[in-house]
């Protein structure tokens, strides 16, 4: 309590002395960086691969550089990295074509048909996410796992995350989250750039901007370390680490998918960890849910309605699908003359796949069902790799929450990341199920045949 108190009194002293940063330094210093990174993607592709993973992890939402024609877009520092590094890392010989990919070509096609039957601007608004956030982190995902192996990536993700795991607990004992610090004159910052409070107490969020959006990364990190080719016990720890930092940020599907996540890979990660290694992961698990359980619930508790009044909004977000059209916007869509969204009776979607049904059309929506119903199907067969587990965890989230920040950005990575492992391993799992063929058995005969040669050395 006396570093709680302690760092709390040293926070507005320290929002106070916030780094303000120009535009211009900004935009010269991405472009600097960029071509910095395509360098060192030629001659290292392992290191700039953790240099994109490290701009998802410890660079906010609101860092980043304006492009287009007329600098109307922000693309941040995240989105950039991974995109460049993407690119950079081409061409990929043997990169094996998966389903994930005709569909997320089809969610970018709706989301380009919304030009045609809704408003435009509207349209154009919805249209960047998928291009820039879903696209970059997919790429980067797919392109990288399979440059420099799907072991590397769960081992980088491992340690990057262990390390947002530790800053996110320092920052909760101190009360000092230093990358609010990193201040920007725009839009995103004003959004992003306070910490959450819930309970009375300021919530970890890290550089992620919102404690729900750490809390999901650090989930959908959790199955990606536990298969990394490193000690089990030091994975053991690293995972520890996680779901202390994912119950720091006191949200509820964060830690309902970093437990999920953990439960996963007890019962299906078999390839990966032996059977007394996952009787200790559950064994580890439930020794470190059970002190900290009074903790989430007190804190829920001091909460109030707060907590409740949200969980009850988002259910009442799924009727707004009977509003939803094939393609394209809903009529429930509205744009207000000074810029505002509203659905229906609501300004904000805190589900995913509601958004989806709601901007892009029940086709997408039902593609995007059909990519997780086919998800779990291999995981129940027991044919899911560590990412597709990774993601069948969030599942739960997807349903209750959008898509914010570089949450994003490390769930398509994610996605891509599995597409590629799932591709990889079905050559291996084809002939694992092949019959072994009967050796072909060359007759001997008993004695000579007169009428063939004999050689010299009979």
């Amino acid at each position: 309590m006396g570093l709680w108190t302690y760092g709390g009194a040293l926070l507005p002293r320290w929002r106070g002395a916030v780094i303000a940063m120009d535009g211009i330094l900004l935009a010269t210093l991405g472009v600097i960086l960029a071509a910095l990174g395509l360098m060192i993607a030629h001659r290292s592709p392992r290191f700039a691969v953790v240099l994109a993973l490290a701009s998802v992890c410890f660079v906010p939402i609101w860092i980043g550089a304006r492009i287009g024609f007329n600098g109307n877009l922000f693309a941040p520092a995240a989105v950039l990295a991974t995109t460049a590094v993407a690119v950079a890392l081409l061409p990929v010989r043997g990169l094996r074509p998966s389903p994930i990919d005709a569909v997320l070509g089809l969610l970018l096609l709706f989301a380009t048909v919304s030009f045609v039957t809704s408003d435009p601007g509207l349209a154009l608004s919805f249209l960047v996410t998928p291009f820039s956030y879903f696209v970059g982190g997919y790429a980067f995902g797919r392109i990288a796992a399979a440059q420099i192996g799907v072991d590397t990536v769960y081992a980088a993700v491992a340690i990057l995350f262990t390390v947002v795991a530790v800053l996110a607990i320092v920052e909760f004992v101190t009360g000092i989250n230093p990358f609010t610090a990193l201040r920007v004159d725009g839009s995103l910052y004003r959004e992003w750039g306070d910490i959450q409070p819930r309970g009375g107490i300021n919530r970890a969020e890290g550089a992620f901007g919102h404690p729900i959006a750490l809390g999901c990364c650090l989930a959908l990190a959790i199955p990606l370390a536990l298969a990394a080719r490193l000690h089990f016990v030091l994975r053991l720890g690293m995972v520890g680490l996680m779901l202390v930092a994912t119950v720091l940020t006191f949200s509820r599907i964060g830690i309902i998918c970093a437990f999920l996540g953990v439960a996963l890979c007890a019962l299906f990660l078999v390839r990966r960890l032996s059977g007394r290694q996952r009787i200790a992961l559950v064994a580890g698990g439930v020794a470190l849910a059970l002190p900290m359980l009074p903790l989430v619930t007190t804190i829920l508790g001091a909460a109030g309605d707060e907590a409740s009044n949200s969980a009850d909004y988002r259910a009442d977000l799924f009727p707004l699908l009977t509003e939803a059209n094939l393609v394209g916007f809903a009529d429930s869509v509205n744009r207000s003359p000074v810029g505002n969204l509203s659905f229906g009776n609501f300004v904000s979607i805190d589900s995913q796949l509601v958004l989806t049904g709601l901007t892009s059309g029940l086709l997408a929506l039902f593609a995007v069902v059909l990519v997780m119903v086919a998800a779990i199907i291999l995981l129940l067969r027991g044919r899911a790799e560590p990412a597709t587990i990774a993601v069948i965890a969030q599942l739960p989230a997807l349903a209750t929450v959008a898509l914010i920040t570089q949450y994003t950005v490390m769930l398509w990575l994610v996605v891509g990341v599995a597409a590629t492992s799932q591709a990889l391993a079905r050559p291996a799992q084809a002939s694992s199920r092949m019959p072994l063929a009967a050796p072909r058995l060359t007759p001997v005969p008993l004695f000579p045949s007169p009428l063939r040669p004999r050689s010299p050395g009979e």
